[in-house]
């Protein structure tokens, strides 16, 4: 049989437990945002657990400081006059974003007091640099971020529909705003140095911007639907270029080949580096858990983009050591099912009556 499984396990595929102790915090009016990681890596809610740690997530996008969707580092913004005196939502805020296109943002403006510390709000650089409104000074400091924050939890998203948008399309009257990470997810053109977002809708007008619109392997403009924007560089590649997909979670938070590092430990050591098949992101051979003593010759997929096509569980939701099966689309509990019930009357294999097995599909 010729399967493909295995039992790797990225430490940087989800916040580790020792990013999350890094960037801990205090809980925000009375509700703690949980880690994703911390209910992973929890196993079961038991008696003698202990409470998961509290960690900070952008005020904007919803996803926390070491994210995997290119918005870079978590800053905090002090609040003007103009800080929300709203009084406090009886609803928890949402647990951090775990990176997944589908928890960008928020699904109720009601948390807005809770985004607010006693000081000011923490965003992402990129999220806060993109938003409309936001003033950048001399000294290159930002101002504005908590007005923006307090206009996007009013905003829906043009690609997710849900609240924090705070990015808007550069194209007079039109009235499409998005989070950062689904700015690129939806297919539209990012303008680094201009810091101009053009929706779908109004791509055409990015040949206006020149060389800037070119991509950097062809020189050309080509097909704009194309384009990948790099959030390293800010140059644009297009898809076919470089033999690549174009779907959503490649787009978002893209890394040309110049520009990609290890989603674990950040630069050093390319020889070594794994790429997702499913959303392009790098991994160090070394960094994952167990660690891998070569690259694999067959396609491979990070822990985030394995999904079960039978019963949907997500690789996240697995420990490490879980054997996945048929190009990662099976998981380990579905694959042995399979091998032991007939496929057309669902009954279970008896010494009388043998199995045969599928010569492709096992």
């Amino acid at each position: 049989m010729d399967e493909q499984k295995s039992n790797c396990e990225e430490n940087d595929s989800e916040p580790t437990d020792d990013s999350a102790s890094a960037h801990q915090s205090i809980s925000l009016q009375g509700s703690p945002r949980v880690s994703p990681a911390a209910a992973d890596k929890s196993g079961s809610n038991t008696a003698s657990s202990s409470t998961p740690e509290c960690i900070r997530a952008c005020a904007l996008c919803n996803c926390v400081d070491r994210s995997l969707l290119g918005q870079r580092e978590l800053r905090h913004f002090r609040s003007s006059s103009e800080r929300p005196t709203n009084k406090p939502s009886a609803f928890p805020l949402p647990q951090p974003g775990n990176d997944d296109l589908s928890s960008i943002g928020f699904s109720d403006s009601s948390c807005l007091t809770a985004l607010f510390d006693d000081s000011g709000c923490w965003v992402h650089h990129w999220c806060a640099v993109w938003s409309d409104g936001v003033k950048q000074t001399e000294d290159e400091e930002l101002e504005d971020v908590d007005k923006a924050v307090i206009s996007g939890t009013q905003r829906l998203c043009e690609y997710c529909k849900r609240l924090g948008a705070s990015i808007q399309c550069h194209v007079e009257g039109c009235s499409r705003f998005y989070h950062f990470p689904c700015s690129a997810a939806s297919g539209s053109f990012q303008s680094m140095k201009q810091l101009v977002l053009l929706c779908p809708e109004h791509i055409d007008k990015a040949e206006e911007l020149g060389e800037e619109a070119w991509c950097a392997v062809c020189d050309s403009v080509g097909e704009l639907t194309e384009l990948l924007f790099c959030t390293g560089c800010g140059l644009h590649y297009h898809a076919s270029c470089l033999e690549i997909g174009a779907t959503p979670i490649q787009r978002a938070g893209w890394q040309c080949p110049e520009c990609k590092v290890c989603q674990t430990c950040q630069p050093g050591e390319d020889s070594k580096m794994l790429v997702c098949d499913a959303c392009d992101k790098g991994y160090h051979t070394f960094c994952l858990q167990p660690a891998m003593d070569s690259l694999p010759s067959d396609p491979w997929k990070c822990r985030r983009c394995r999904v079960c096509m039978e019963c949907g569980v997500r690789g996240l939701m697995l420990p490490g050591s879980a054997q996945w099966f048929e190009n990662y689309n099976m998981c380990e509990e579905c694959q042995q099912h399979r091998s032991s019930v007939c496929c057309v009357c669902s009954k279970a294999a008896n010494p009388s009556v043998g199995l045969q097995c599928c010569g492709i599909c096992r």
